[in-house]
């Protein structure tokens, strides 16, 4: 019997004394944490977007405790919830404007030729590997969904092989913008009226004539209908400086290419969004999708031009 208490015995003392050892330990090096770390984790929206500049709200929470940087701000809560850490934490954030998603790129399969008809795997950059654009647009919206498989709020959706965007389920967070290979998606201030050039080709206007029915041709109309100054033609493109333009809309007036530039009009007001569910194995689909496995909802982008 001994054979069998001893061996019992002496691995419950050790147990015992390593217990004792990292209770001594944890009391040693037990750091305090302010409680107002967790008050302000709790307050925000919880998305850890990394809107912030910081991996999660967490971290962005304990950062605003330690340093109190006013510079600092949570761009998916907007104004409101600035307003109320900044009360918290004694001092004035800077104001968080709304931002929202839009996507430089109007060439969808019914305006813009087509190289190849790409039939791999529903990816971005997985088709670029094979060609550099799979639109003769070297500059537009490849229409294969990386960035939608990013979004968790369901605010993307690859349309006739365009990214369309739901402005009011975007939150600003800016985790599609990282996935796109174009650069077709950026984030720009959320105003009630917004005008935008859906446009980035930096190719002269009688190429992009020759592939697109919506690109902008720089032929500086635009320009010289805007009396404020607010419209510029760079490497070929139109670009509107937000900051000059007061929406009057003699741009859109003005511009030969109708849908070049157009008028966007926002609700400003926060609203609540939650993530999406997504579908295993097919990210681009809402939850219960009944497709195979990463295929493009709708009808396929298009075939070669």
């Amino acid at each position: 019997m001994m054979e069998i208490f001893v061996p019992i015995l002496s691995l419950s003392a050790i147990t015992f004394i390593l217990g004792l050892a990292i209770l001594w330990a944890s009391k040693k090096f037990h750091v305090n944490r302010d409680p107002l770390i967790d008050t302000l984790t709790a307050m925000l929206p919880g998305v850890n977007c990394g809107a912030c500049g910081y991996p999660g709200c967490a971290q962005f929470a304990e950062n605003m405790v330690k340093k109190r940087d006013p510079s600092k701000i949570c761009p998916v809560g907007g104004s409101e919830l600035s307003y109320e850490l900044g009360r918290l934490l004694g001092i004035k954030l800077d104001e968080a404007k709304p931002v929202v998603c839009v996507a430089l790129c109007n060439g969808s399969g019914k305006t813009t030729k087509f190289l190849a008809e790409y039939k791999g795997i529903r990816d971005c950059w997985a088709a670029m590997q094979i060609l550099p654009s799979l639109k003769q647009c070297g500059y537009g919206c490849v229409g294969l969904g990386s960035c939608v498989s990013a979004c968790k709020y369901g605010a993307l959706k690859i349309k006739d092989g365009l990214i369309v965007v739901d402005d009011q389920r975007c939150i600003g967070c800016g985790l599609c913008i990282v996935k796109c290979p174009q650069g077709v998606l950026k984030m720009t201030e959320k105003r009630e009226k917004k005008f935008l050039v859906a446009c980035r080709s930096e190719d002269k206007g009688a190429a992009t004539r020759k592939y697109c029915s919506n690109g902008c041709i720089a032929c500086g109309l635009c320009v010289k209908a805007c009396k404020y100054g607010a419209v510029k033609v760079e490497n070929f493109c139109a670009v509107i400086d937000d900051a000059k333009c007061v929406s009057c809309g003699d741009c859109v007036a003005a511009c030969r290419m109708v849908k070049c530039i157009h008028l966007t009009e926002y609700d400003i007001k926060p609203v609540p969004v939650k993530p999406e569910e997504k579908t295993p194995g097919c990210p681009s689909c809402p939850v219960n999708c009944a497709g195979p496995a990463g295929h493009e909802p709708g009808p396929p982008p298009g075939k070669a031009g």
